[in-house]
């Protein structure tokens, strides 16, 4: 066998004010010269995955561009355009090849393209004909509808949110795409339309874990082959957005939509009990003020760059300065000037510095501190799962009245308490922990921790969906709407 790889995507929030350009898929993940060399990350492991079942199987692997950029707003047209036109060129330089595996994110968005997947695939068939097969690995907190399907053979979703089973994921879709290639198999894709919009954690207590188990003990029996929910990502205002259930059987289409239709009835029903609650800024701040034998760790879930947010806004560090709450530590603040000028002074200096909300309207005042540098380094990371590194840029590490604030120069999330650990920084002495980041955090801080808020903070990401000015999204759609499927 003659199989493709490639990769590319970026989650898009359109309600942020800056767009994904050329250069932000270069400083995030961006591999021309194969993925086997490449660091262990969760954007280069599917494709790593495939590569070493094809290399197993003694099939022959053509590889192209492999390309991630952190969420943001969508995509410049012509960076878009760019990398999709290379992959597909590389494609059409391969010659023949009897499958295609790409990891794409779902909810890309450019200039001009609602759906970046569905128009990059799309081409795709174009170019390859009907009897070429394409897999296609998505991230669950995707937008997709039939057009998609209508193009691709396979697809399969993370089941976990926070992200830690894309390894596993990519895994299944090789298993099954090897099996359709081998004539053993047909698979027939359909879609649940859940009408749900909203963010669902499965590792958290409530109903998710046992629905995801639910979907697993399905698997394989009966003729079903795969089953995910799209979660959907809730700060997109497309026409093709909110959450889905997908199921994948063997050559019975009707099977498949009463599948779907199953499984999407029972999340729906779930969907209220499912949703990751939220606490309002000042309850948190009143809360962080009383101490216990463990820290309080306070989400700043409004500007975490996983939902494509800047990661500078200063709000929950003056919150915590303003309430008096000096041993605590809050990170990462994106700021690249201002870790560029700690790294001018040098540890052990003490200076005036203004840090944060610098990048967009979202970003809101900076703050003028008097801090003091504790630490510096170079090509920071903190760790990812056992063997993986995900890169944080240079890191200042800066102590202001007792408070002690992560700044980095790019642009990432909280996957870990290395994060902190790796750069100097003590927590099981402080009061509070302020981390930007939405709910990947949850699991690896908890023995850490007494208690987690997830802080209704302002920013470009808000869980106040009330309040966002949808205008395109399909209604009805729970929560804006009580009831879209008349089911309660």
């Amino acid at each position: 066998m003659r199989i493709f790889l490639a990769t590319l995507g970026t989650e898009t929030n359109t309600f942020a004010s800056f767009p994904t350009g050329f250069d932000d898929f270069k400083r995030g993940v961006w591999i021309e010269t194969g993925i086997a060399s490449a660091p262990a990350s969760p954007w280069s492991v599917p494709a790593q995955r495939w590569l070493q079942h094809a290399k197993a199987l003694d099939w022959e692997v053509v590889e192209s561009l492999y390309a991630f950029a952190e969420p943001a707003g969508p995509t410049v047209q012509s960076a878009y355009e760019t990398m999709r036109d290379r992959i597909l060129a590389d494609l059409a330089a391969a010659g023949p090849v009897d499958a295609v595996l790409m990891f794409l994110h779902g909810a890309m968005i450019a200039t001009g393209y609602d759906d970046c997947e569905a128009d990059f695939v799309t081409r795709m068939r174009q170019q390859v004909g009907p009897d070429v097969r394409i897999g296609l690995e998505l991230d669950l907190h995707a937008h997709i509808d039939q057009s998609l399907l209508d193009v691709t053979d396979l697809i399969v979703f993370y089941k976990a949110y926070p992200h830690i089973d894309y390894g596993e994921r990519a895994d299944d879709l090789f298993v099954l795409m090897q099996r359709t290639l081998a004539g053993e198999i047909e698979p027939t894709m359909a879609l649940y339309d859940c009408k749900v919009m909203g963010l669902f954690p499965t590792t958290r207590e409530g109903p998710m874990p046992g629905f995801v188990a639910d979907m697993f003990a399905a698997e394989g029996k009966d003729g079903v082959l795969s089953l995910s929910l799209n979660h959907g990502f809730p700060w997109a205002d497309v026409p093709n957005a909110g959450a889905k259930m997908l199921a994948v059987t063997d050559g019975d289409e009707a099977q498949a939509r009463r599948v779907a239709a199953e499984f999407g009835k029972r999340f729906y029903a779930v969907r209220a009990e499912a949703t990751l609650p939220f606490v309002p800024f000042s309850e948190a701040i009143t809360k962080a003020r009383q101490k216990g034998d463990k820290p309080l760790l306070l989400a700043d879930v409004s500007d975490q760059t996983g939902g494509g947010a800047p990661g500078d806004t200063t709000y929950m560090i003056k919150a915590l300065l303003d309430a008096g709450i000096t041993n605590a530590v809050y990170g990462p603040l994106w700021d690249p000037l201002a870790v560029g000028i700690c790294f001018q002074v040098g540890v052990g200096a003490t200076l005036n510095l203004r840090i944060g909300g610098k990048f967009e309207p979202h970003s809101g005042p900076p703050l003028d501190v008097r801090a003091e540098v504790l630490f510096l380094k170079r090509d920071a990371y903190q760790d990812q799962l056992t063997s993986e590194k995900v890169p944080m840029g240079d890191v200042a590490i800066i102590r202001v009245d007792g408070l002690e604030i992560l700044l980095n120069t790019r642009r990432v999330g909280v996957f870990s308490p290395t994060m902190f650990t790796h750069h100097g920084v003590t927590l099981a002495d402080k009061q509070v922990i302020g981390l930007k980041n939405l709910y990947k955090h949850r699991d690896v801080f908890a023995p850490l921790v007494r208690e987690q808020l997830f802080v209704a903070t302002p920013g470009a990401c808000p869980p106040t969906w009330l309040d966002l000015e949808f205008h395109r999204i399909p209604r009805p759609m729970w929560p804006l709407d009580p009831d879209p499927l008349g089911l309660d």
